[in-house]
């Protein structure tokens, strides 16, 4: 530590400090706190509490799900990082539900809608304690997208389909309580964290992942399109997510209702409910 010119070993432990002896307390007490850091499918997972269950433990049956997609075995990606006036719940929620899609996205979201399912709402959804998934509805009768899109999917498609990595949850959402989830797709295959900066404010970041680095220049042009389509895409959700916090922070509401279609929404708030009502209550004893 540069600043004082602290020592610690490898396991955290103070090892020498400038005139320590005036600080009257124990190298023992000053011991960098301790963090578990495990990892899964190439990423990795941070956790300050005291004593976490295994990562693997605490993913249940999605561990070996995040294992079998791109993420585990890309080696780059294109990131694109926001602030936005609503809190992070409220900001993670528009990405659990579809029930806004024809309204907000009625072009960009034409291939998750159709006559078979106008509403673009998923086909299924998933519960694994903490955590949850929904699997996306796709249509097949789409019209097809401009050239320079096509062409941006073909070379995204070449780059990722590596021995059919991910394509059984090509479809699918894989959210990881509280703030994270990952979509399967093989083409547009992105993650997404939302953090908290304050009561009202959070940082998001969105990356897409890629096995190898680009070949040519179309397959460079193809992935910062696709970038550029997810940032536009985002962009149309923003305006309405902080309209929304401004009605939360009005206080006129005392409570949201929830359709069957935002089941996820549900489900983190009971989740979210549940983890604070503990951590009150560790606190109380």
């Amino acid at each position: 530590m540069p600043y004082h010119m602290w020592t610690f070993g490898t396991d955290g432990g103070l090892i020498s400090a400038p005139d320590f002896g005036q600080f009257h307390v124990a190298k023992e007490d000053c011991s960098l706190p301790k963090v578990a850091v495990e990892v899964c499918a190439g990423l990795i997972f941070i956790n300050f509490a005291d004593r976490p269950p295994p990562l693997r433990e605490w993913l249940g049956d999605l561990a070996d799900r995040l294992d079998a997609l791109l993420v585990a075995r890309a080696t780059a990606f294109h990131e694109y990082v926001y602030e936005i006036d609503a809190n992070w719940k409220l900001t993670y929620d528009n990405f659990q539900e579809n029930y806004h899609l024809r309204f907000i996205h009625p072009r960009s979201g034409g291939a998750a809608t159709g006559p078979d399912n106008p509403f673009g709402y998923p086909v299924r959804y998933g519960f694994h304690g903490q955590h949850r998934t929904q699997t996306i509805w796709s249509n097949v009768s789409a019209p097809p997208p401009p050239p320079a899109a096509m062409l941006a999917y073909a070379a995204a498609g070449r780059a990722a389909a590596v021995n059919g990595l991910g394509l059984n949850d090509a479809k699918d959402y894989i959210a990881l309580f509280p703030n994270f989830f990952l979509f399967g797709s093989p083409v547009q295959h992105f993650s997404h964290v939302i953090m908290p900066i304050d009561a009202t404010r959070s940082r998001g970041v969105i990356r897409i992942y890629w096995i190898g680095e680009d070949s040519s220049a179309s397959e460079s042009f193809a992935r910062e399109l696709l970038m550029a389509t997810a940032r536009d895409i985002h962009a149309e959700d923003r305006a309405v997510i902080e309209a929304g916090q401004k009605g939360l922070s009005s206080g006129a509401l005392k409570h949201i209702h929830f359709q069957t279609q935002e089941v996820l929404c549900r489900h983190l708030y009971q989740q979210v409910a549940a983890a604070v009502e503990r951590h009150q209550a560790q606190n109380v004893r």
